[in-house]
């Protein structure tokens, strides 16, 4: 290996048991470059990456590193337990004797974060933190570690523009001084903006290694899936009609300040707002897991109560969470009975579980989501990121919901299973379900939705619609500057 290369990877291949998922994986990394890797979820990126790192064996090939090397993973990877300082110190605590520098841990993490923009105290909680706070941490985690390589898996899908243009900043800064960056994305305009090279992967294997500066986002993804690629969005759903679905007046619970709207059977309605604006909030108050202190919330025109979660099932309402590992499935868990945990009471046979239902009923779910998996009884921790989240949409679809509550759903997803998760969102709602699209992704919710409600501190800054259903109008709202 050349002095002048940090990486070099030759003809990589790595399984799952019987399933191989890489392929003849060979490429050079260089100091001071940003390397893109792109890829429909399943096409083995995040295999890649554990490869490199160490935390799987390949069957073959070799890899040759001159640095370490620290990544940043699509799910998070830290103690909740611990502080901010102590998780970004894990493993490489700094010692006195016998006693930790807390001091010093706290001063570096301070500067850490203060380059990322990010305003948490070392001594918080991580099981404190919101989602996107969590990312930066990790992300300092990694920065931290001084690794001359820096492997970043999805780093800013629940940042928001500005945090994603500190995070770029630092890295421009990080290759300014020789550390070498693998970046891989599923936002193709930032792959394309910060990398020179994108390697683009396809069912394990090599589909090539373009130079940034030949492609565009459109034919990128059409590498990336091997196809021409049509519209992503749906056609919209024409306006609703009727009395609401679901209304919400004056609705107060931790996080969520006296907001009103309502929801139409046949509709989606889009949910805007920054990061720790109150839109999760939102979604947990309507799904029994906060309480509810003030305000009414109504089903065709009844008056309802959600103390619990077991409330919010009986009104037929599912929740998919932002955060698919940390509250959506059970990792450990075969996919078959993540599939069915929610309505587990509709597959009792004389007072036992019937498996062969369930698996029966999972296999329907992947086939309709076109699921990448071994088998039914695969755990679901060994599916891809895109593959998960249909898995937990699967669950949540399980309940027979007339309102559905997506928070993010498209979080880490590629370009080919978002427009399979638009489709389904739109063919639900076609079918008469009500709705809430809550989404950090405007040309998301601009693509599927005719209303879109604008959540800042809590509270509705507005509805938007019709002629004022623009990035800029829903920007300036979210920000408070306009009205």
């Amino acid at each position: 290996m050349k002095n002048s290369t940090v990486l070099d990877v030759r003809e990589l291949e790595c399984a799952y048991g019987t399933v191989k998922v890489l392929s003849g994986i060979s490429f050079q990394l260089e100091p001071g470059t940003i390397l893109g890797i792109a890829g429909e979820n399943g096409a083995g990126k995040s295999t890649l990456v554990k490869c490199i790192c160490g935390l799987l064996k390949p069957a073959a090939g070799q890899i040759q590193r001159q640095v370490p090397a620290a990544a940043i993973h699509q799910e998070f990877n830290l103690a909740p337990d611990l502080t901010v300082a102590e998780n970004i110190f894990l493993g490489r605590e700094p010692e006195c004797g016998s006693m930790l520098k807390k001091k010093f841990m706290a001063e570096k993490t301070e500067q850490l974060l203060d380059s990322l923009g990010v305003s948490i105290t070392p001594e918080t909680l991580v099981s404190a933190l919101t989602v996107a706070e969590k990312q930066m941490v990790e992300i300092a985690k990694a920065v931290g570690s001084d690794s001359g390589i820096l492997i970043m898996d999805e780093p800013t899908t629940v940042l928001t523009q500005t945090e994603t243009e500190k995070l770029f900043s630092l890295v421009r800064a990080l290759t300014a001084q020789g550390k070498a960056v693998i970046y891989i994305s599923h936002k193709l305009d930032e792959v394309l903006s910060l990398c020179s090279r994108i390697m683009v992967l396809r069912d394990g294997a090599m589909a090539g290694m373009y130079n940034a500066s030949e492609l565009t986002p459109r034919l990128l993804a059409e590498k990336m899936v091997g196809r021409e690629l049509s519209r992503i969005f749906p056609d919209k759903l024409p306006p609703p009609a009727g009395v609401p679905k679901l209304e919400v007046e004056h609705l107060c619970a931790r996080g969520v300040n006296d907001i009103s709207f309502s929801l139409h059977a046949g509709e989606i309605l889009g949910v805007a707002g920054l990061n720790g604006a109150g839109r999760s909030e939102l979604a947990e108050t309507l799904f029994g897991l906060r309480k509810i202190t003030a305000g009414t919330v109504r089903i065709n025109g009844k008056e309802i109560r959600l103390r619990s979660v077991r409330d919010a099932l009986k009104n037929k309402i599912a929740f998919l969470t932002e955060d698919r590992q940390g509250s959506g499935l059970l990792l450990d868990f075969p996919i078959d009975l993540n599939m069915t945990l929610a309505a587990l009471p509709e597959y009792k046979k004389a007072g036992f579980l019937d498996f062969k239902k369930i698996a029966r009923k999972a296999l329907q779910y992947i086939k309709s989501f076109n699921l990448k998996c071994a088998s039914p009884a695969q755990a679901v921790r060994h599916l891809s990121g895109g593959n998960q989240q249909k898995a937990a949409i699967a669950k949540c679809l399980d309940t027979a919901p007339e309102i559905f509550i997506f928070d993010e759903p498209t979080r880490g997803v590629d370009v080919g299973a978002r427009r399979e998760i638009y489709d389904f969102v739109h063919s639900l709602a076609g079918k008469g379900a009500a709705c809430l699209l809550i989404s950090s992704d405007l040309e998301e919710v601009l693509g599927l939705c005719r209303r879109i409600m604008v959540i800042r501190n809590g509270s509705c800054a507005g509805i938007v619609s019709g002629e004022e259903l623009t990035e800029q109008h829903i920007i300036r709202k979210a920000a408070g500057v306009e009205k």
